[in-house]
């Protein structure tokens, strides 16, 4: 393959570099043009100054494979390891937000899912400060079903006098919360199921749910972008009928049968996306 068919992706402070062939990056919506800007060049240059690197490295592994990447949950052997996939996974979903990749967000937010199963994890306090109080409005706007997760997660694992305290701070500290989860309250009421059963790490690997089922698990797509498009249909993102390894159910926020319309981050923090379509000269 000549040079001129693998682009230079330049990516974070420390400019980690990965060649990944133009075709790939140009079945994104949100690169074709900027690969326009490179044509004719000999080796084209992209950059993603301000994302991570390890996140990045999971976009690649997505790009070219278009899978599930719960198997990256195999390879983590320890609790740092763990922490890290998970950030890289919320910046994943930011990242994706950010190109308008939504498969790649509902794939992303299968993978967490998976994670906090398998760690046995009860919601991120840290994770719910950041996502509700420095994303900015349009990107959360666009994680508004990460949001809803979030909010079913803290309604099933916090929501008792011993997180009393912990929950009012962070009603406290994050516009939006409080009203989020007693909209999910009265939903999980009105739907007559126990919130403290229905657990937002569990999910079907269908969208239609027996009533027995729907008291523990939830609809697969719930929680997707794509949620209110696919009914009681088949993931699109499904690649096998069996049941995940680490989720034997999953659905969606609490919503009625009828109801179907819709590394640590630390410096790694995601923040806009500024791509050049060539090398600056003194630095980044």
């Amino acid at each position: 393959m000549s040079d001129s068919h693998i682009v230079k992706v330049v990516v974070g402070s420390q400019r980690e570099e990965f060649l990944i062939p133009r075709r790939l990056l140009a079945s994104c919506e949100y690169f074709r043009p900027r690969l326009d800007i490179t044509h004719g060049q000999t080796y084209p240059v992209l950059r993603l100054n301000n994302q991570c690197p390890s996140m990045f490295r999971l976009f690649e592994c997505w790009l070219s494979e278009r899978k599930s990447l719960s198997r990256f949950i195999d390879i983590t052997e320890t609790d740092q390891s763990r922490e890290e996939l998970h950030w890289d996974l919320v910046n994943l979903q930011l990242f994706a937000a950010s190109i308008g990749e939504a498969a790649l967000q509902d794939v992303a937010m299968d993978a967490l899912q998976d994670l906090y199963l398998r760690c046995n994890w009860e919601i991120d306090t840290e994770l719910v400060k950041f996502v509700y109080t420095e994303c900015d409005p349009e990107t959360s706007y666009c994680l508004r079903n990460l949001r809803r997760w979030i909010v079913a997660m803290i309604a099933w694992g916090m929501g008792d006098e011993e997180h009393g305290g912990i929950l009012e701070t962070m009603f406290g500290e994050c516009e939006g919360l409080k009203d989020e989860y007693d909209n999910h309250l009265n939903k999980v009421a009105a739907s007559k199921l126990d919130v403290d059963l229905k657990n937002p790490q569990l999910r079907l690997p269908s969208n239609h749910l027996r009533n027995e089922e729907r008291q523990f698990g939830y609809r697969q797509c719930s929680f997707h972008t794509h949620r209110s498009t696919v009914g009681q249909g088949r993931c699109p993102h499904a690649h096998s009928p069996t049941r995940s390894a680490y989720s034997p159910l999953r659905d969606g926020y609490v919503e009625s049968d009828s109801d179907r319309s819709e590394s640590r981050f630390g410096s790694c923090k995601v923040s806009p996306i500024e791509i050049t379509s060539a090398p600056r000269k003194g630095g980044v």
